[in-house]
Order: C-alpha cells, then structure tokens, then sequence
C-alpha cells in the first residue's frame, strides 16, 4: 500500500504505522510544518504542505488520518472526492450530521475504509461474543466495561489534547472502545445516559461514566477515565445463566484472563479460568485496512466499517447531550 500520512497528531501514530513496515508512505501533510517535516524524516516520507497536491498524485492510493477530531470532516471528505481508501482514527466525526454526510459520500465511492478500534485485536473479545452467540451464558442481561489510564492524572497527554477546537473530552477519544464494544455484545443500543467529571482544571472532562440500553433490555455501562493508574481493560458479562470476565490488556507482557461459568454448559458449570495468550490475537485495524487496499476482492470487516463508526457517533453524540443536559438541570 502507498499511502499518504494526513497528520502526525494522535499519540497512537508512530505505533499504528510500526505495524505496516513494508507499506510504502509517500507524503506527510500536517498543518503544523514543524510537526509535519519531523514526521516526514522518521516515516521516510515527503512533506508537502498542500493538501491538494498530495490527494492529486495518483501513486497515493490511501491515506492514514491522525488528525484532530475537529479536521476529520474535511479531510475524509477531500480524500474520497479524490478516490483515496480510508483509515481514521477514532472517532469518525464530532456530529451525527457530519458522519452522515461522510457515510453517504464514502457510498457513493469505491473507496474502502477502516476505523481505528484497536480494542478489537484481542482474542479474549472475540471468545466472549463467540460464547454470547453460542448462547452459553443464555440472554445478555448487563455488560460493563472498562478502560482507563493516567494520562492527566500523571500529566503524559500533549498539550493539544486539551484544546477543545482539536480534541474533546475521554468519552470522545478512551471512551470510544467501551461505546464500541457494547453494541458488539449486546445489539442495537436505543437509549444513552453520561455522567462526566473533571478534575483538576485542564478544561476537559476526564472521568467518564455512560449507561446505554439496548433493543433486547440489556444494559451496558462503560467507564472511562484519564484519572487512575488502573490501566488494565476489564469487561463483564452478565447472562441469565452465566458470567464472563476478562481483565487485562492483549499487548501487556501478563496478557488476558478471563474467567468463565455457565449453568447450561457442563465444561463451565465451575468457574474456569482461561488464559487470554491461548487465544488468536486478531490483526490490528491498520493491518486489516493495508489488506483491503491491496486485495479489493477482501470484504468489510463489520467492527471498523462506516456503519460501525457512525453508530459510535451517534453513542458519543448523545453521551454528551445527555452530560450537558443533567449539568443544566443541575444548574
């Protein structure tokens, strides 16, 4: 894949593009020279300063979007007009209206597209929608799921993390694998409550509760946070006949475990432990998006296609709606 970089913004770039060593990146454009030329040297790459002329040249079949939440809109926007693939990262648009309008103009091309959610690698997810489908925890009554760090609490974020006209709050950006992994194990979601707090005085929230409820009555939770030193993911699922844990990162040295018991299924019916390290660890977004661009035969990978990531929207959409409106009654 030859593919230009729009951005060397997000914190997760230099990482996501560790993971295609042999893919080719052409350009780097960003609205920060400085940033961008830096960018160019370590990604072996040309920075160009002007946005037309990268989409323009035909060896770009794709480009990487790191930029800002705020620039989202234009940049995807620009990109399909010019029939180049798409990877962005979370999340898609600030608002409903904009990831409408990118899903009917990405339909109206042939451009593949991929939405960063990394959360998806792990095995130890996969094992537990594989086991909701099989029915061995019986209806999903509760999930819960959680991701955190200290990214504020030990002040490691850049400085632009905290400009709201370039990012937005934790529910925006961490929060996104909780939103999205919710509707993966539960359905179509219906209705969203948020509680957000800040602490300190970096004008952001930074600890993040949401509860959204779903088509089949089950209730998800997901919280977030920039607050703890509790970085391991943990999820919970409640069935009407059984659980599943997971707690742990895929990429940690200690990994995931989960924890497994079921009244319906007789290798189940004590608390079994399994160890996430015995499980396949899926290909990460980015390398799903290089094998799409390069075999245009290879199917939508439903957990980073446009409807997934418009869905997300509308979950932090209404996150927010639902933040802003219980401070208001407050007030």
């Amino acid at each position: 894949m030859k593919y230009a970089l729009l951005t060397d913004w997000h914190v997760h770039t230099e990482g996501f593009l560790s993971k295609i060593p042999t893919d080719d990146c052409l350009y780097v454009w960003d609205f920060n020279r400085a940033r961008g030329e830096q960018a160019a040297k370590k990604y072996n790459a040309r920075y160009e300063e002007n946005l037309e002329k990268v989409l323009a040249d035909p060896a770009v079949e794709a480009v990487v979007i790191e930029a800002p939440t705020t620039m989202h809109t234009e940049l995807i926007l620009a990109a399909i007009a010019h029939g180049k693939h798409l990877f962005v990262d979370k999340p898609l648009a600030p608002t409903m209206t904009e990831a409408l309008e990118i899903k009917a103009a990405l339909e109206a091309s042939s451009c593949r597209f991929v939405l960063s959610l990394e959360s998806f690698i792990s095995g130890s997810y996969r094992f537990v929608k594989d086991q909701i489908e099989a029915g061995t925890i019986g209806d999903v009554v509760s999930v819960y799921f959680r991701r955190a760090h200290g990214g504020v609490l030990h002040d490691w974020l850049p400085a632009d993390w905290y400009d709201e006209t370039q990012m937005g709050g934790v529910t925006l950006d961490l929060g996104c694998h909780g939103l999205a992994m919710l509707p993966y194990l539960c359905g179509k979601p219906t209705k969203v409550n948020a509680v957000m707090t800040q602490f300190g005085e970096k004008g952001m929230e930074n600890n993040s509760t949401t509860v959204v409820s779903f088509e089949n009555n089950a209730i998800g939770t997901a919280y977030t946070s920039f607050m703890t030193t509790v970085g391991e993911n943990f999820l919970e699922v409640i069935g009407q006949h059984g659980s599943i844990q997971v707690f742990g990162n895929p990429d940690s040295p200690t990994g995931e475990s989960i924890w497994i018991q079921s009244d319906l299924v007789e290798a189940y019916h004590e608390k079994t432990v399994i160890d996430g390290k015995t499980l396949a660890q899926q290909p990460y977004p980015i390398e799903v998006f290089s094998a799409l661009v390069d075999d245009p035969t290879l199917p939508s990978v439903k957990e980073y296609d446009i409807d997934a990531a418009v869905e997300l929207t509308w979950l932090i959409e209404q996150a927010y709606r639902s933040a802003n409106e219980a401070s208001i009654n407050k007030a």
